[in-house]
């Protein structure tokens, strides 16, 4: 029998079937690998940047709230309702911000940006809030982050010092951040699927056409195939890693992958630039150009660190524009933001030139925000150098400034210290200068003053007494005295001025003028005098059945004022206590009411309107006139005690206490003079036709139950009382 030998058909069919199913075998590897490829370039590029999208948001939020860290304690601290709405408004006007609130220590709403602010005062009641009161304190200068499906939620505790003052939170959209990812994942999905349709139609047409070169077809088609692919995912890798480089260049194609390419490169290069944007937003003051407060904090806590092993010295100017919010207020932000940009200009160029005439390196300039301004020196007799620097910086003030066709002429108060004769940390070099610039402005503003220790100890002790205070208040170690006021021509008492007294179990007698300073000077003053307010309309409304229509006087801050709830306030404590309006004065100081002259001409009339007395309190020490007087129509005017304690030996008190009078009664306004202590001031002031006195001579301040029996002395009032 005849062996088989098969021919060159059979070989070739052989061959062909062979090379087919190979052909077939390394198609169906490359499908597979391919899919996964695909299916893992999918994953990878999604995850990478739904992790950017997010964690670009997440920076956002961080960046804004450390922003906000830094800018709002002092307006919370001293409740500044507008410059809270002007500090939120522009983080409320981004495009992802949902909300932002700023809240107190028991997680009560301070201000959530709006212009009504209908929810002042009430509680944050939202599943996050939980969570973020919590939070209050607790790792001061770390977000709180909360996640949900739809929101990123951020808060962060608002400290005074080491005071904590309550928390802000923000809350950041997400739908951004899902759309990206979304439509992102649906084009390259898209593509990744057209390209491989449009691939494999052609490696089957290759496989009818060109049998015999399957093989080598089909590894050449998987080599283009796969590099791309393992390029792709290798940027992407790097994406994940916070690596925003393209995909290698020796990668080129003309077709569908070769787009996806560009476009992946296009979108790589694009999170690039908006990282790098970020990175300037949160380190660059965009107004000036300068470094801002994060950038400066970073670079002073870098030269401190620096300074400790070089052992020489660092000098810090804190630099305030005295009376900027006047530019603004009367000529608009632009032109505020404008005077900025040129002082900002000056500075640098002032800063540069010193340094090379006293041959030093320059000094580091920053915005810390608003009109405040930093300038770091590092050196020997560094501070000795500061004070060169800040007597350029003022004689350099005095070169007007040009807004529009006006010339603005500007001030500035510097502040001093130095590390590390005056603070042992940057955070504490900080605070000294910011001590030292108060104090400057304290001095008379357009100065210089180098930071003492003393400063410290007064900033802690005013803290220490506003805590002591927020405590007796809770206690009820506050209480309120009366001193009567008598009517000089029927010897009748007709009201009584309420006067703070404070007893504490260590201090003792707290003199008011000291506690309420330090009340005015922050958020308590609101409480203070809503306790006041309370308190004297339940004790003149007590008085009413033995001394029917007796009056109470009651003094109102200009913090008060200007809170615009005055008259609600007014409005509850007297229907709560039952007090007719007839029997309320409401004592105003001059220097009150010329702060905004639109709000308080607005609540003088809704006071009277309700017919409420009004009194211009210390009437003299301002700018008194019969024009400004006849404008206010008040009910009268109380003449200050300084004026009435020299009456007898200075004309010019004299003189002025009976002009003003005189101009008070020209007008339809009574009078009363306060500080009278001896008979012959009495007389004085009563040949004087004064209506009203009150002072030691009559009565010294009494408990409320005191006051509807007391009489005055007939001595005074040839037997009238």
């Amino acid at each position: 029998m005849k062996a088989f030998a098969p021919g060159l058909g059979t070989k070739l069919g052989i061959s062909v079937v062979i090379a087919a199913v190979t052909l077939v075998v390394a198609l169906a590897l490359l499908w597979v690998t391919g899919t996964r490829n695909n299916e893992a370039l999918v994953e990878q590029s999604s995850q990478a940047i739904l992790d950017n999208a997010l964690s670009d948001l997440r920076l956002r939020g961080e960046v804004t709230l450390e922003h906000l860290a830094e800018d709002l304690p002092n307006l919370v601290y001293f409740y500044d309702f507008s410059g809270l709405r002007s500090a939120l408004a522009p983080v409320l006007a981004r495009g992802d911000v949902e909300y932002v609130q700023v809240f107190d220590l028991e997680g009560r709403l301070i201000h959530d940006g709006t212009r009504v602010l209908e929810r002042f005062g009430e509680p944050m009641d939202d599943e996050l809030a939980g969570p973020v009161i919590a939070a209050i304190g607790q790792a001061a200068d770390q977000p709180k982050v909360l996640w949900n499906a739809d929101r990123l939620d951020l808060s962060r505790t608002l400290m005074l010092g080491s005071v904590p003052l309550g928390g802000v939170r923000i809350g950041l959209s997400r739908a951004t951040a899902d759309q990206t990812v979304a439509r992102e994942q649906a084009e390259l999905t898209d593509r990744l699927r057209a390209r491989f349709e449009s691939q494999m139609h052609w490696l089957l047409i290759a496989f009818s056409l060109l049998v015999l070169g399957a093989a080598a077809a089909a590894w050449l088609i998987a080599r283009g195939l796969l590099r791309p692919i393992r390029a792709l995912a290798a940027a992407a890798d790097r994406i994940e890693r916070g690596q925003f480089e393209p995909v290698e260049s020796r990668v080129r194609r003309r077709d569908e992958l070769g787009r996806l390419v560009q476009s992946f490169n296009r979108m790589a290069v694009a999170l690039r630039d908006h990282d790098r944007e970020i990175r300037h937003l949160a380190y660059q003051d965009p107004l000036t150009g300068l470094p801002n407060r994060l950038m400066f904090r970073e670079l002073l806590d870098q030269a401190v660190a620096e300074q400790e092993q070089e052992l020489t010295g660092l000098g810090l100017l804190f630099i305030d524009l005295d009376n900027f919010k006047r530019i603004n207020d009367t000529l608009g932000h632009d032109a505020g933001d404008g005077v900025l940009v040129e002082f900002a200009r000056r500075l640098q160029s002032q800063a540069a030139i010193f340094a090379g005439e006293s041959e030093i390196e320059s000094p580091l300039i920053a915005r810390l925000g608003g009109d405040e301004f930093v300038a770091l020196l590092s050196g020997t007799a560094v501070k000795e150098r500061c004070g060169d620097l800040a007597r350029v910086i003022l004689t350099g003030l005095r070169e007007p400034f040009q807004a529009g066709e006006r010339q603005l002429f500007l001030s500035a108060s510097i502040g001093v210290s130095g590390f590390p004769e005056d603070a042992r940390s940057a955070r504490q070099l900080l605070k000294c200068g910011d001590l030292a610039m108060y104090q400057a402005k304290l001095e008379g503003k357009n100065g210089l003053f180098y930071y003492r220790d003393h400063l410290r100890a007064a900033a802690e002790e005013n803290l220490r007494l506003e805590q002591l205070l927020r405590e007796a208040l809770e206690r009820g170690e506050v209480a309120l005295h009366y001193q009567p006021i008598v009517e000089l021509a029927s010897g009748q008492v007709i009201g009584a001025e309420a006067l703070l007294r404070w007893r504490h179990s260590e201090l003792g007698q707290v003199d008011p003028e000291r506690f309420i300073t330090v009340a005015e000077s922050s958020t308590l003053i609101d409480e203070l005098g809503r306790f006041v307010l309370d308190q004297a309309c339940r004790d003149a409304a007590g008085w009413q059945d033995r001394r029917p229509g007796l009056r109470v006087g009651i003094n109102i801050s200009g913090r008060q004022l200007l809170r615009r709830n005055l008259v609600d306030l007014v409005e509850r404590a007297m229907a709560s206590t039952g007090l007719p309006a007839d029997c309320l004065s409401l004592e105003l100081t001059e220097s009150t009411l010329l702060h905004d002259r639109d709000l308080a001409g607005e609540t003088l009339l809704g006071l009277r309107g309700r017919g409420i007395n009004v009194w211009l309190d210390d009437f003299g020490t301002g700018f008194s006139g019969l024009n400004h007087l006849r404008q206010l129509r008040v009910t009268g005017v109380k003449i200050d005690r300084s004026f009435i304690a020299d009456i007898l030996t200075d004309a010019d008190d004299l003189a002025l206490s009976s002009a003003i009078i005189a101009m008070a009664h020209s007008v339809g306004m009574r009078v009363i003079a306060e500080g009278v202590e001896s008979p012959e001031q009495l007389e004085l002031l009563r040949d004087n036709g004064c209506d009203l006195v009150q002072g030691f001579l009559l009565a010294r301040p009494m408990p409320a139950a005191e006051v509807a029996d007391f009489r005055p002395a007939t001595t005074w009032f040839g037997g009238r009382s």
